[in-house]
Parts: C-alpha cells; sequence; structure tokens
C-alpha cells in the first residue's frame, strides 16, 4: 500500500490519520458524556484530563490531515454517482473538518478562558495567550456543548453514506479507506 493518494484510493497515511482521528473523537465523546453528569472531585477531574490531553492529540492529527490532503491526490467519486451525491458527499466531508475544529478550539478555548493550561497526558501543558475571563469561558462552554453534537450528526451521516455506497450502490467508496474490504459485485 502506498504513503502517497491514489486516484482510486487512498494512501496509507491518509487512512492511519483518518482511523486514528475517528477513534479519538469516539474517545472524546464517550468521555465527555462521562464525566458531564459528574459531581466535582478527582475522578471527574482525571476524566478531563485524559479527554484534554486526547482533544490535543485530535487536534494535531486533524491539522496533519488537512495538510496532507491538500498535498495529495483525493480519488475522484465512483462513475455515475449523481451529483447531488458527490456535492453532499463533499459538503459532509468539509462540515465534519470543520465542526470537529470548532468542537476541540472551542473545548480549547473553555479550559484556556477558564484560567488553565491545556495538558497532555503528564507530559507537559500548553498555557494558551488568553486571559481568565468567566463569561467568555460560559461562551466557550456553550459552543462546546453543542458543536459536539453537530459533529456527531455528521459522522452518522458520513457512516450511513460509506455503508449505503458499500452495500447499495455497491461501489468502492468505503474500500478505498479501509484495508481488505473487497469491492462488492
Amino acid at each position: 500500500m502506498a504513503l502517497r493518494n491514489t486516484a482510486t484510493e487512498f494512501g496509507s497515511l491518509a487512512k492511519a490519520l483518518h482511523w486514528l482521528v475517528a477513534i479519538g473523537l469516539f474517545a472524546l465523546v464517550y468521555l465527555g458524556l462521562l464525566q458531564a453528569g459528574m459531581d466535582r472531585g478527582p475522578e471527574k477531574t482525571e476524566i478531563r484530563f485524559i479527554h484534554g490531553s486526547i482533544a490535543m492529540a485530535v487536534f494535531s492529527l486533524m491539522t496533519l490531515r488537512i495538510v496532507w490532503r491538500f498535498m495529495n491526490d483525493v480519488p475522484t467519486h465512483p462513475e455515475g454517482m449523481a451529483v447531488w451525491q458527490r456535492v453532499s458527499a463533499s459538503l459532509v466531508h468539509w462540515g465534519l473538518y470543520i465542526a470537529v475544529f470548532v468542537q476541540l478550539t472551542s473545548g480549547g478555548m473553555t479550559v484556556a478562558t477558564g484560567g488553565k493550561a491545556l495538558p497532555f497526558f503528564g507530559l507537559f501543558s500548553v498555557p494558551l495567550p488568553v486571559a481568565e475571563n468567566r463569561e467568555n469561558h460560559e461562551f466557550w462552554e456553550e459552543i462546546h456543548e453543542f458543536a459536539w453534537q453537530i459533529v456527531a450528526l455528521l459522522v452518522v451521516i458520513h457512516v450511513l453514506g460509506a455503508v449505503y455506497n458499500h452495500f447499495i450502490a455497491k461501489n468502492d467508496v468505503l474500500r478505498r479507506m479501509t484495508v481488505g474490504l473487497r469491492q462488492q459485485r
């Protein structure tokens, strides 16, 4: 498998970044929902610490993913795919990229406007040049609490589109981003 994308398939780096980001996003949603209903205390603090650390990793991976996408070909849509499907696929992809960055940025700003640095698994912390401010903290917290729902909705649409293309349209859209799936006939 080639490192770089081709006109018919994503390369190994694009695939790895896609799946690492997906796993990271699922972990972030799980940890976010887990700590949301908890009372303040050491357990909630630990979950937030892990949540923030994973978020920094996902932010880095997403940044690399976008840079790599612009440096590579993107496989063309399958022959016979309707224009509305091509447009909606592109809108969902770019919507996901934007929503994920909004989600990650709003989380970082929530932490920073709360007067804390962004942790990274106890190895280091990244202080953002943002003043502690309760009003701004609440603003970013509201954005963060809402944006994950947009990310989740777009992920569901993305997955449904991949499943539709693989099992109903029987094209190679899903195979392009996986390893070992055979093209349906």
